[in-house]
């Protein structure tokens, strides 16, 4: 801001506002001092001045305008503001949200939980085509076999239970390995963060800061894990189903 304003410290900079007579209230402050945010938005966007000389550009006497809480768990938010209107006449205060505050921040985050729905959409599609592929493969190799079991008595209902069993121990695997080894990357980073540097000014038009700290969210485990778990069993009737039509003629003169 000031780079934009071509001033620096000592000099004067003037403030205007609609006080409270929504008029407009405007008073010269001296520069004593700069801050560096971690956002260059952030910098353009705010100036601290003290509460008493607010109040006397504004009008305000000795009230405040606006009073602004900070809640360290984002889903308590609406049990928070349904509190607060209960508790305070709603003739003297009104109580907002962020939400609807900031329709447009609102909207925006909204859309990007879409963009999160279809990646994660194709990267499932692309899990259920690996899991058909291996299990094909799994299924092609060994159709000798399953015509021996068949021709030995074995029902298709057992070969198609026998297949999806085996898929769902390397889904097990494929998880826990998985869990592991994303639990030990989050520990890992959530110290010194991921630095986003490099990429400043695509964080900045998104609205992140430069370093980002992952963190481990319970519902999103559990809710990746069955939807992995569900997925991988239903991709996997397909070949298991392939395996239990074979007649034992076929699959011993399979070469």
């Amino acid at each position: 801001m000031a780079d934009k304003f071509e001033t620096k410290l000592g000099r004067k900079l003037v403030l205007m506002s609609q006080d409270s007579g929504r008029e407009i209230g405007s008073k010269a402050f001296r520069i004593v001092g700069m801050f560096t945010a971690e956002m260059e938005a952030t910098e353009k966007q705010f100036a601290f001045v003290t509460l008493r000389a607010a109040q006397q550009m504004l009008k305000l006497e000795n009230r405040i305008s606006e009073l602004s809480i900070i809640i360290p768990n984002r889903h308590e938010v609406e049990r928070v503001a349904e509190d607060l209107r209960d508790a305070l006449p709603p003739s003297t205060y009104e109580v907002h949200t962020w939400r609807e505050l900031l329709p447009l921040v609102n909207a925006y985050l909204s859309l990007f939980d879409i963009f999160i729905f279809i990646w994660f959409l194709v990267v499932f599609i692309a899990m259920g085509f690996g899991i058909v592929n291996t299990t094909l493969m799994a299924v092609f190799e060994r159709i000798r076999e399953f015509g021996l079991l068949k021709a030995l008595g074995m029902k298709p209902w057992w070969i198609v239970r026998g297949v999806l069993t085996e898929s769902f121990l390397l889904l097990v695997m494929g998880t826990a390995v998985g869990n592991i080894l994303s639990f030990l990357s989050v520990f890992a980073l959530s110290g010194s963060g991921i630095d986003l540097s490099s990429f400043a000014a695509g964080a900045e038009f998104a609205g992140i800061s430069r370093v980002i700290y992952p963190a481990i969210h319970p519902k999103d485990v559990v809710m990746a894990n069955l939807v992995v778990f569900i997925l991988g069993l239903l991709v996997s009737v397909y070949p298991a189903a392939k395996a239990a039509r074979f007649t034992p003629v076929e699959a011993l003169a399979h070469t």
